[in-house]
């Protein structure tokens, strides 16, 4: 029995390590997208991205993305992404959220 149980905790940990990886990949993806996007349109804000369909699953899946100008400098973007995985719901312990912010020149 213990050596099931040992098992089944070291299968969670591992599925939840893999999950907070996939969200920091997202990040990641956001990213690139705010950096594609800037470059396609520089009036671009930002989005809120759904990439559930990319996530294997079935996993609700959004990236939300928001540029800003940069109050202390001319020449840079405030690039902010945030990546959620999993059910909005108040009581999911499995739902991840991971934010990061970048700044970026301007123009590039």
């Amino acid at each position: 029995m213990t050596s099931l149980k040992s098992s089944l905790t070291h299968r969670r940990q591992t599925s939840h390590l893999l999950r907070v990886e996939q969200t920091d990949w997202l990040l990641e993806a956001g990213l690139v997208r705010a950096h594609r996007q800037l470059r396609d349109d520089s009036t671009y804000t930002g989005e809120i991205w759904s990439v559930s369909d990319a996530i294997r699953g079935d996993e609700p899946a959004e990236i939300e993305i928001e540029v800003t100008r940069d109050d202390a400098s001319e020449d840079s973007l405030i690039v902010r992404v945030s990546a959620r995985l999993g059910q909005q719901e108040p009581e999911n312990p499995r739902r991840i959220q991971r934010s990061h912010t970048w700044q970026i020149a301007a123009a590039f």
